[in-house]
């Protein structure tokens, strides 16, 4: 496996230095290429890594004289880096493209060229001075060429390629099953309809994604049909195939070889080279383009519909949660219904302050949401119209330990925005909080 190289910059702890001054390059050589390095054990037989190569190494990283990296506590040993171009003169890539295996030795480097050249920034931090040294301890252990990264790439790509065509070889060799000239396997193909679809139309479609060793790829069969364009090849050329051969209305189970999918290149790092599929699709309908615009236009309309039913409906469900609740508070002029659980003891939230609260989201129909309390508080600047007004109000009437409940009429929450089904567009909302730190700006 290869590992990103470590340039790790400070987090859990800051060091400063007042000066490094000259004295913190001082024994070290500097080469054409600008690498600051002093060689501790020098062995010219070695081999020498190139761009592209993968190297075996020991890394010790040092900001001053803390220990920041060091791959033995990180993986237990040398870990394996693939070999860049340097992002910057004299970086720990250009340290590695002057030694050889066996070499050991130290690169000195400061910290801006880090921030600047490699991580993008415009300056360097202010929490970091400016200048500050970073050395690396190195030692090269092997070089596995790019030459030999390949050899293993194809012997790889071979096996996976045997284990693929043994895993196909029953399908093709049972004669129950269909196969089309261009080798999709057809296990079961329900033609309830006749209308199949052309280049250019819109499936309506639920569909599976199985590998054939039992592995679920994608399972979307559930909540609506997902829209497919007829010919949009981004899953392959025999998932097309497979859609066009299936009416609407009907519905088909299909062996998708490799070389119909994604063959020896594979997808990203979700779908390994030479994955054969199995395909199940049930085709809900189908549509030309300007049938499905259409379609989508009278959705939106009834949505919209809806939203405004909600809005219309939404003081009603309020009266009837509150008087079911037993609620005995007024609400505020903006129609918050602000219940205090606990009084707080501590500061007053002012503009810009930081907040941290824990919260509990529920609907109306009181069902959970969401929530914060298993994971860590949720923070936002006071004020910055970062938050929900119906929350930004309550933190108003709190203070650092305080605890609330709150009713909060969809103008004070996410308005005409739909979250999902249990929050659609114009729905109240009932938040617990718990007001749990303040961080002032001062």
């Amino acid at each position: 496996m290869k590992i990103k190289l470590p340039y790790i910059l400070i987090g859990a702890f800051v060091i400063m230095l007042s000066s490094c001054g000259n004295n913190a390059f001082n024994g070290f050589e500097t080469l054409d290429d600008g690498t600051r390095i002093k060689f501790h054990r020098v062995d010219n037989q070695g081999v020498k890594p190139e761009i592209g190569d993968v190297v075996l190494i020991d890394i010790n990283q040092f900001y001053g004289d803390s220990l920041t990296f060091s791959t033995s506590e990180e993986y237990g040993g040398p870990a394996r880096y693939e070999v860049i171009e340097p992002s910057f003169a004299g970086d720990i890539m250009a340290a590695l493209l002057n030694m050889h295996v066996d070499d050991s030795a130290t690169v000195a480097f400061v910290i801006d060229s880090l921030c600047i050249k490699t991580y993008g920034m415009k300056s360097v931090p202010d929490y970091i001075t400016k200048g500050m040294p970073v050395y690396a301890d190195i030692h090269l252990v092997d070089v596995i060429t790019a030459e030999q990264l390949q050899k293993e790439r194809d012997a790889e790509l071979l096996e996976r390629k045997s284990a693929d065509e043994a895993l196909l070889e029953p399908y093709y060799s049972d004669e129950k099953y269909k196969k089309t000239g261009d080798g999709l396997i057809i296990l079961d193909l329900n033609s309830n309809g006749s209308k199949k679809a052309k280049e250019g139309d819109i499936l309506q479609v639920y569909f599976s994604l199985t590998t054939l060793t039992g592995d679920t790829l994608l399972y979307l069969f559930d909540d609506e049909p997902i829209a497919v364009t007829c010919g949009n090849q981004e899953l392959g050329a025999g998932f097309d195939e497979a859609l066009r051969l299936v009416p609407a209305g009907g519905s088909g189970s299909f062996i998708i070889p490799s070389v119909l999918a994604f063959d020896s290149i594979g997808l990203d790092d979700k779908i390994e080279p030479y994955t054969s599929f199995r395909l199940d699709i049930q085709m809900v309908d189908i549509m030309t383009l300007r049938q499905y615009e259409d379609h989508l236009e009278r959705l939106a309309e009834i949505e919209k519909e809806e939203a405004q039913r909600r809005l219309d409906e939404e003081p009603s469900k309020i009266a009837a949660f509150v008087r079911e609740n037993n609620v005995r508070v007024s609400p505020t002029a903006s129609g918050l219904y602000y219940l205090e659980i606990v009084e707080g003891t501590g500061a007053v939230a002012d503009t810009g302050d930081v907040v941290s609260i824990h919260y509990n989201l529920y609907n109306l129909e009181d069902k959970l949401i969401e929530s914060s309390f298993n994971g860590e508080p949720m923070q936002f600047v006071y004020g910055k119209e970062e938050m929900v007004p119906g929350i930004e109000e309550a933190i108003s009437y709190m203070k650092v330990g305080g605890k609330a409940t709150i009713i909060v009429p969809s103008a004070l929450g996410f308005g005409d925005i739909a979250i999902d089904e249990d929050l659609p567009a114009n729905s109240a909302l009932i938040f617990d909080i718990d007001f749990v730190d303040l961080q002032k700006n001062n």
